[in-house]
């Protein structure tokens, strides 16, 4: 499992084309939407995702902003090649003035711009991401967002995945303890099994670790609040860049 590559790669073998018709994952990224992103004053807005699948978030956040921003950038990385080239065949044939969307067929660690962001999301995404890789992820998103801007991180409630892992036993695959900043922290590698897509791999760390991690990163929590998604109970947090 140690393969930094299997937890992109694996997103070529299920049916993720499918969350058009399941519409998982809507009520967060709405949420976030009219909640976080919306709430940004002026008339120009920059938003960078992390494993943007499909484009289902960018189908979703594109006529949310148009009207209400002038000049609006959307851009994303998504390394699997299934989802990025079903997101090539359904993109918008045309843009309205003023709206750029790019798109890196790359891992984010891979990914260049030059580019300074108001917001970069990561939704489910960071369980993809090894432990030690996540320091530099860190770093990059740091060195992406403008001052002041923020970084919008979803994760599996900790106390619903425990649960969850409890009552269905044959999700959970291995449990151990990381080191972080002279601390331990527990990491589980584990099943998720998405309805009418499949199953994929991922790594929960603890919330305490994620604190820890940004805010030895400069970044400082604006905002921290347990949603359920559809039934999937997530936290969403939102750290600002100091």
């Amino acid at each position: 499992m140690k393969n930094k590559d299997f937890f992109y790669l694996q997103y070529n073998k299920i049916d993720w084309k499918n969350q058009e018709k399941t519409k998982i994952n809507s009520f967060i990224n709405d949420y976030i939407i009219q909640n976080v992103i919306l709430n940004q004053k002026g008339d120009s807005i920059s938003i960078f995702d992390i494993g943007f699948g499909i484009g289902f978030f960018f189908k979703m956040l594109l006529p949310a902003l148009e009207g209400k921003y002038k000049n609006i950038l959307i851009e994303g990385c998504e390394p699997s090649r299934v989802n990025y080239d079903y997101y090539l065949k359904k993109k918008p044939k045309k843009l309205t003035v003023g709206v750029t969307i790019n798109t890196h067929k790359k891992t984010f660690q891979d990914t260049e711009t030059d580019t300074k962001f108001d917001f970069i999301t990561a939704i489910y995404v960071f369980p993809h991401f090894l432990s030690e890789e996540l320091e530099n992820v860190v770093k990059k998103i740091y060195s992406m967002l403008k001052d002041g801007g923020k970084f919008i991180l979803v994760l599996a409630d900790e106390k619903y995945l425990e649960d969850k892992l409890k009552t269905e036993q044959d999700l959970f695959i291995e449990k151990r303890n990381i080191t972080y900043n002279g601390r331990q922290f527990k990491e589980v590698l584990h099943y998720s099994d998405i309805p009418k897509i499949g199953k994929v791999v991922d790594y929960n760390r603890k919330e305490s670790y994620h604190l820890e991690l940004f805010k030895n990163n400069n970044f400082n929590l604006s905002h921290k609040e347990n949603l359920d998604d559809n039934g999937f109970i997530c936290t969403l947090f939102v750290f600002e860049k100091r």
